[in-house]
This record gives C-alpha cells, sequence and structure tokens, in this order.
C-alpha cells in the first residue's frame, strides 16, 4: 500500500506498543528479531512517516506533572544497560532528531495542561535499540524521544497520549516503548523454564484490553491494571507499562492488533498496533520464523 493509500484509507497514521529488550535484540533472529525485520519494513516503505515521535521506558521526567522532549538535531546515543559484551558499547546509528518536531510536541503538551521542557538529552537504549534493530540506518526519519512522567500514574499517561494524537493527522508516528511484562528481579530465577502462569495472565489480560475495547472502555480498563492480581509481580516498577497508557490514549477509538507475542522467563514481548488499515500485510509466525 503506498503512503497515499494510507493517508486517504485512515487519515491517521497508526500508533504502536512495542517491547523493547536489551541491546541484545540487535542480533536477535528469534520471533522477536523477525518482528522487527517486518516492523522496520513497514515503517521504511509503507508508512513513510514525516517523524517518529518515541515515548521511552528509560527516561523519567520531572515533578508531579513534568515531562521532557528531546531536542537535539542529533542526538547521541545512551548506552544504559550493564553487564553486556564491549560490542554493544560501540555500536553507532546512523539517525538524527528535529528540533522543529520537537517544540510541535512541547507545545502540543503544554497546551494540554502537561509541563512539558525540551532538553538535550540524547536517546536512550529504549529507543535507539529497537529503531536500529528495526532500521539499521536511519538518516532520513527524523526520531523524537519524549520520557514518561516521573510517577505511575496511568490516567495521566494516557492523558498524555490524548495530547499527542494530533500528530498522527501529519503523518507522525507515536510509538510506546516499553515492555509488556518486565521483572528483572526474578529473570533468573525462572531462566530457560517456561514463563510463569501470572506472566501469561497478565500478558493476556493486556491483550484483551487492547484487542477487544477502544476509547475511553479500553482506557478506562487499562487504567485499573495496577489492581491487576498479578501487576507487582510483572511490573516491581510501573515504568515499562506506562508507555502502553501514552499509546492507548493516542489511539483514540482505533482498533488494537497484537503483533508479536513471545515470552522469556519474566518478560512478555507483547508489541501491538492501533489504527492499522484493514489491508495491512502482518508478520505471522511459523516456529521461530516470521513470514512476510
Amino acid at each position: 500500500m503506498s503512503t497515499a493509500a494510507i493517508t486517504t484509507a485512515t487519515k491517521r497514521t497508526p500508533v504502536f506498543f512495542i517491547s523493547h529488550g536489551g541491546p541484545n535484540l540487535l542480533e536477535n533472529q528469534d520471533k522477536p528479531g523477525h518482528f522487527y525485520n517486518w516492523f522496520g519494513n513497514y515503517l521504511k516503505n509503507e508508512l513513510k512517516p514525516k517523524a517518529i515521535v518515541i515515548i521511552s521506558a528509560h527516561w523519567q521526567g520531572q515533578g508531579n506533572d513534568g515531562v521532557f522532549v528531546e531536542t537535539s538535531e542529533k542526538p547521541k546515543l545512551i548506552y544504559d544497560f550493564f553487564n553486556f559484551p564491549r560490542r554493544y558499547y560501540e555500536m553507532k546509528w546512523d539517525h538524527k532528531g528535529s528540533p522543529a518536531i520537537a517544540d510541535q510536541v512541547v507545545d502540543l503538551l503544554n497546551k494540554s495542561g502537561i509541563k512539558a521542557s525540551g532538553v538535550k538529552h540524547g536517546n536512550d537504549h529504549g529507543v535507539w535499540v529497537p529503531l536500529m534493530r528495526a532500521m539499521k540506518s536511519n538518516p532520513d526519519i527524523p526520531v523524537i524521544e519524549v520520557s514518561t512522567f516521573e510517577h505511575e500514574d496511568m490516567e495521566m499517561h494516557t492523558k498524555m497520549g490524548e495530547a499527542l494524537a494530533p500528530l498522527r493527522d501529519e503523518n507522525i508516528v507515536i510509538i510506546g516503548s516499553g515492555s509488556a511484562v518486565h521483572n528483572l528481579s526474578t529473570l533468573w530465577s525462572y531462566g530457560d523454564k517456561p514463563s510463569p502462569k501470572f506472566v501469561h495472565d497478565f500478558d493476556k489480560d493486556m491483550e484483551n484490553i487492547a484487542c477487544r475495547f477502544t476509547a475511553k472502555e479500553r482506557n478506562s480498563l487499562a487504567n485499573q491494571l495496577d489492581k491487576h492480581a498479578s501487576f507487582r509481580k510483572c511490573h516491581p516498577t510501573a515504568e515499562h507499562l506506562v508507555p502502553f497508557h501514552v499509546a492507548l490514549g493516542a489511539a483514540g477509538s482505533d482498533k488494537g492488533k497484537k503483533l508479536l507475542q513471545d515470552y522469556y522467563s519474566t518478560l512478555s514481548w507483547g508489541s501491538y498496533a492501533f489504527g492499522l488499515p484493514e489491508d495491512t500485510t502482518l508478520p505471522t509466525y511459523d516456529g521461530s520464523q516470521a513470514k512476510f
């Protein structure tokens, strides 16, 4: 489908929530790696967006109602991960920011009552690792990183997404980058064993919320995930979950589709799209292989 066809059919770009993983994603050839192959192809060759605005789990704002927006022309890469092989700390990625679009993001958030400040921060691994895995080189599509709030208030993160939604009318893609389930404290307790039931339970309920409901009803259910019986087992802290809420807020009444389901210990790779055109070719998986 051409860009013109996408614009005509949907009038708005899709919204995504992705589970981003660590820097070893860059060499992943299993289901997550195949998903990111599809994702990069879709972004570069189908959507061809004016820009990507991505909300990262690895950057928090300041105060009760403040967030940050990266405003650099050429954001530096932040290697905010530990105990990985040296080669990951030497990775380079051809990419750029956009001060003008960053200023637009700041303006939208401030007009909605969210105190947004532009800063020259750089791109953490919640941004550059998944996008580099998807697009090895990205010199043409500006990437603007936005922080979450400092707190875990899910409703405020949903409202943040609602404030960003008008960007979709300008062929700008909004991505929430986190993890559907993210508990590193128990990661090695389960190791290569099957993921425990509480991981599957929480992941399935996220899927039901994302794909069976829309608009205010979906947001209301998502904003109650902190009351889920398995919430703290799956998210000891919620910074990897709230980018999901930003994505839902930006998605509005658009239907959700699950693009990736995979697990490792107490991590879930659950990833979603909202507002995809009906004739979009989705990734399908045969064992560890993806077919496009």
